[in-house]
Order: C-alpha cells, then sequence, then structure tokens
C-alpha cells in the first residue's frame, strides 16, 4: 500500500492524502477530490502478484493478456476505430477468446505508473495542464488517473476460455494489429519496452535558450542539412538511423577515390617502381582491381572502407566522446561491451591508444547494422526486424547522430 501512495506522490501536481478506509487525490487544477478505498487498492494489489510480465509492459496469465499500443500516427486518434466510446471488443466464439482494445485496466493502470516511476519517466506521460482544467467531475478515481496521463494510453487485453501460452498470446495480439492496420489504415503497434514510449534514445537535446543563440557564422553543406533535419523530424527509428548514415555516405566516393589516387601516387613515385618493369605494373594493376570493380556498366568501391576512411578524416574521435558522455556516461561503456543485438556490429572500444582501430571498429558497427535495415531478405545474414529490434536499435542513435554532427560542421565553410 505504501508503494501506491508512492507511485501517486510522483505525479506532478498532484497531493496524495490517506484516511483509515482509503486514499484521496487531488489535483492543483481541480477543486474536486477522487478517493479510492484500501480494499480495492488491495484486491488489485493482490492480482497484480499473480501476474506475470513479459518485456517490460505486458501482463499476461494463463488466461489473459494486457499489452500496451500506441497509434503510429501525428493526428488524434480515429474515432472510426471505435464503435463504443473508446472501446473495440471482439469475441471468437468458436476459439472462446475475445479481443479488446480500450483504456488501460485499473490494474494495468497501477503497473505501468510504477513502471514509469521506476524509471523516472512520468513526467513524460502527464497530460498538459490545460486539459486538467476541464471538468472532470464525472470521473472516478481510476478514470481520473487514466485521463492525467497521456492521451494515447490504450492497452490491448486478450481473454481465453482455455489455458494459453505467452507465445500464443503474443501471435494472437500481432494477428488483431496487423487486422485492424489493413482494414484501417492505421499502424497499431504493440509496446513492449519502455523506451519506445519514452525515446531515451533520441530525447529532445536543447543546448541553448533562445535568446542565447547567435547568428550562424558557418555555412553548412545543404543536402547535409536537410537528412540531419528529416533524423531530427521522425519518430521512425530506422529512418533516424539511415538520415544520418546519408550525412556519411555522401563524401563515401570522393574519399575513397582521393585515397586510392594518393595510394596510385605514391606507388607511381616510389623510387623502387619502374614502369619497365612486368611485375611492378601488374602491381599497380592489382592494387586499382582491388579498390574498384565494375558491376555492370557501373564502377563500385568498398563502401565499408569509404566508411571508415570519411569517419577517419572528418570526425574528432576526443570531441566524440565527449559528446557521448555529456549526454550518457553509460553509452561508451555500453558500445565497449555490447554488439549490436540483431546486426552483430562490432563492439567499439574508445579508450584504445590507437584511433584508427577505433574508427574501424565504429565502420564495422554502423556498416553491418545499416544492411541489416536495408537487406531485410530471409538469409543467412542478420537482419532487422521492424519494432521487435528497435530497442536495440535505438542505442545506435545517439552515436550517429553526434557522427553526423561532427561531420556536418567539419566539413561547413566560414562565413566570409
Amino acid at each position: 500500500m505504501e508503494d501506491f501512495k508512492g507511485i501517486l506522490s510522483k505525479l506532478p501536481g498532484i497531493f496524495v492524502a490517506e484516511d483509515k478506509d482509503g486514499f484521496i487525490l487531488k489535483h492543483k487544477w481541480s477543486e474536486k477530490s477522487w478517493k479510492v478505498e484500501k480494499n480495492i487498492i488491495e484486491n488489485i494489489i493482490k492480482n497484480l502478484k499473480e501476474k506475470n510480465v513479459k518485456d517490460e509492459t505486458v501482463l499476461y496469465d494463463e488466461y489473459s493478456y494486457e499489452a500496451l499500443i500506441k497509434f503510429e500516427i501525428s493526428r488524434p486518434i480515429p474515432l472510426r476505430i471505435f464503435y463504443d466510446e473508446n472501446r473495440m471488443f471482439k469475441e471468437d466464439i468458436a476459439n472462446g477468446i475475445t479481443y479488446e482494445l480500450s483504456r488501460p485496466t485499473d490494474g494495468y493502470l497501477l503497473f505501468i505508473l510504477k513502471v514509469l516511476g521506476e524509471s523516472g519517466s512520468l513526467r513524460g506521460f502527464l497530460r498538459p495542464v490545460g486539459v486538467m482544467r476541464r471538468k472532470t467531475n464525472e470521473l472516478n478515481f481510476f478514470e481520473f488517473l487514466s485521463e492525467i496521463i497521456a492521451p494515447r494510453l490504450y492497452t490491448l487485453k486478450i481473454k481465453s476460455c482455455d489455458p494459453m501460452s505467452v507465445g500464443r498470446f503474443s501471435d494472437l495480439a500481432t494477428a488483431f494489429l496487423f487486422n485492424l492496420s489493413y482494414n484501417m489504415d492505421v499502424a497499431i503497434i504493440e509496446v513492449r519496452f519502455l523506451h519506445e514510449l519514452t525515446r531515451y534514445g533520441f530525447r529532445r537535446m536543447k543546448r541553448s535558450r533562445p535568446d542565447e543563440i547567435e547568428p550562424p557564422r558557418r555555412k553548412y553543406i545543404p543536402d547535409l542539412v536537410y537528412h540531419y533535419q528529416m533524423a531530427l523530424s521522425t519518430d521512425s527509428i530506422p529512418l533516424q538511423f539511415l538520415s544520418f548514415y546519408h550525412i556519411i555516405e555522401h563524401f563515401f566516393h570522393d574519399v575513397y577515390h582521393e585515397e586510392l589516387l594518393n595510394k596510385i601516387k605514391a606507388k607511381l613515385t616510389s623510387p623502387d617502381f619502374s614502369y619497365k618493369r612486368k611485375r611492378d605494373l601488374e602491381s599497380l594493376v592489382k592494387l586499382i582491381s582491388q579498390k574498384i570493380k565494375y558491376r555492370g556498366e557501373d564502377l563500385s568501391y568498398d563502401e565499408k572502407e569509404a566508411l571508415y576512411l570519411t569517419l577517419k578524416r572528418y570526425v574528432r574521435l576526443d570531441s566524440l566522446i565527449e559528446r557521448l558522455k555529456e549526454f550518457d556516461e553509460q553509452l561508451i561503456e555500453y558500445y565497449k561491451r555490447e554488439k549490436v543485438p540483431f546486426s552483430q556490429g562490432s563492439t567499439v572500444n574508445f579508450t584504445l591508444n590507437n584511433a584508427g582501430e577505433v574508427f574501424r571498429q565504429l565502420a564495422d558497427r554502423i556498416y553491418k547494422t545499416r544492411n541489416s535495415i536495408v537487406h531485410s531478405k530471409e538469409s543467412g545474414k542478420p537482419r532487422y526486424i521492424p519494432f521487435r529490434d528497435d530497442k536495440g536499435l535505438l542505442m545506435e542513435i545517439p552515436l550517429m547522430r553526434f557522427i553526423s554532427e561532427e561531420i556536418i560542421i567539419n566539413t561547413s565553410e566560414i562565413i566570409q
């Protein structure tokens, strides 16, 4: 019971009082108070203890499954989805299964409030103050709690007459949400991890107040700025990653060919090279053929090597490390310890004295991850599965963002 009171006390603007019978809730923007009996809370807590948790947000037992969902749309949730006051109910009589899409149950609401409170993410889910100034007299305790949480918090509830595994429940949830998306033209996604709601890896980064921003003193390459703006404007994690990748990719051709020309020049001007010796000419041809190959009528090059060369040329390693530490001190250790889970992109040890090796590791991590997103064919190679692999991909976004910012700034020119 103390946990329950503690959870509510973490809600900004909420005042919690307790008497012998229950808890009383008040909001600073309302004159009304809401009370819930202690025996009701005790029963809910008892039922929650009998539930299992899958991933971070799914509550289930053998006969029921409740999962957090989100609508991947910027406009308000379409009313056409619901038939009865924010509730859709479907029954599969033949198999003894019911599906309901609606606001969270009282038990789930307490569960998710506790999870959000422990993660320090509660504040981001509260509704704007203006909402609380509207009439709420007709709401009961849990309806009020639901109202002060972000308005798009819905859950999918599946119940079965027969015992069922969590894997089976998960398959049914995916199938039901696909049916809705297919027929209603709305992407409805099951949220398995909190980061999918809190956007940890890409949270807003206000570096200055508006009055502190100076007029621009540098001129930036427009194409890079467009890709950067695309990354900041989207909620799609793979699109964020690829938009940042396009910034790096912009320089691949020029950097790679300049490196090749320098190697050819070094070869030709070496004191031990002679155009009269066949083996020297063959060595030169071999060098060029290893670096550039024909694909049909087009010349191709080693993209991973081009990525490495671009990072090495335009990214200041000390600055990148400093930015990562400022954002989250644990990221340096995370990249050192963890490969990208779905692509097996290399770990990156930023503490190495050999900067070239660090850039090699970075190139491997980024390139494999990019390929796993772009090349999604069924094969032996690791591939990215939308939504399922978002948690792993999200951890790469700060790295890609700071690398992209380094490149944009370090390829800019001073405005004359």
